[in-house]
């Protein structure tokens, strides 16, 4: 086997198609991983036997992989990049996978088969994801700034965190922005609007889970920054069962790289 090739670039085929397509980026990152092989980029036409899997945000959209695909300059296996990271997590073995970020999904990978939930973006789902909490926790500020909501200091907090107004805010907000908002929810967790938020992102990660099709005593790993910082406040039996990942999704990739006919 020759040396392995490997090098995590940033693509989001969904937000901005023709500007994700192999250019730049992706030649870069070509350059650098066959340099640091000790090869040159000329050297790829010479690898018949080489294998490239390359895992993308919205590469489950209809035809969205196949497109990304015919456009790379070699052969190569486009999958969504939910699949890379539950190949990662779970080390190829069967299990679920949940990953609550600034965005979120659920996969589950058993006797072969693969299935999804939720990953659909910010506009139209990611339920419990960072930018789903931190929407939630803007909205519900204004329902308390309102007096339609006790006061608590949660809400003065967003709200100072989102000049010069809450709605103005969020006119241009992007799902990173909302996403770091969830951070003041875990900082103040023991006030009863962080606790509401909290319940809330734990049953849909419950729900989550659930409809994946995860069974009892199946690997469990959850990932992510709000997983991280959501794991000391799930419930008991939920939180014993979730493991860490035992490796990255660019582990996975290069995994489902190998076992390429």
């Amino acid at each position: 086997m020759g040396p392995s090739l490997s090098r995590p670039v940033a693509a989001r085929p969904t937000s901005s198609p023709t500007r994700t397509w192999p250019k730049a980026s992706i030649r870069a990152a070509l350059r650098e991983a066959v340099s640091a092989a000790g090869l040159q980029m000329a050297d790829l036409t010479d690898l018949p036997g080489a294998r490239v899997c390359a895992g993308l945000a919205g590469a489950r959209l209809p035809g969205m992989a196949d497109a990304f695909a015919n456009r790379l300059p070699f052969p190569a296996q486009v999958v969504d990049d939910s699949v890379t990271a539950l190949a990662g997590a779970l080390g190829g073995a069967d299990g679920t996978l949940a990953s609550l970020g600034t965005g979120s999904f659920f996969i589950r990978k058993a006797a072969g088969s693969i299935r999804h939930v939720g990953g659909w973006g910010a506009q139209l789902g990611d339920e419990g994801s960072a930018a789903w909490m931190g929407r939630r926790a803007l909205s519900l500020s204004l329902r308390v700034a309102d007096g339609r909501l006790p006061d608590d200091p949660l809400a003065q907090a967003l709200i100072a965190a989102t000049p010069p107004h809450p709605v103005l805010f969020a006119r241009a907000a992007s799902p990173g922005d909302f996403a770091q908002l969830a951070r003041l929810v875990l900082r103040h967790a023991d006030t009863p609007m962080a606790k509401r938020l909290i319940a809330d992102t734990c049953t849909a990660l419950s729900d989550g889970v659930r409809d994946v099709g995860h069974r009892p005593g199946e690997a469990l790993v959850l990932t992510g920054g709000l997983g991280d910082l959501l794991r000391p406040h799930l419930p008991t039996e939920l939180r014993a069962a979730c493991r860490p990942p035992l490796g990255r999704p660019l582990d996975g990739a290069l995994s489902l790289a190998r076992g390429l006919p």
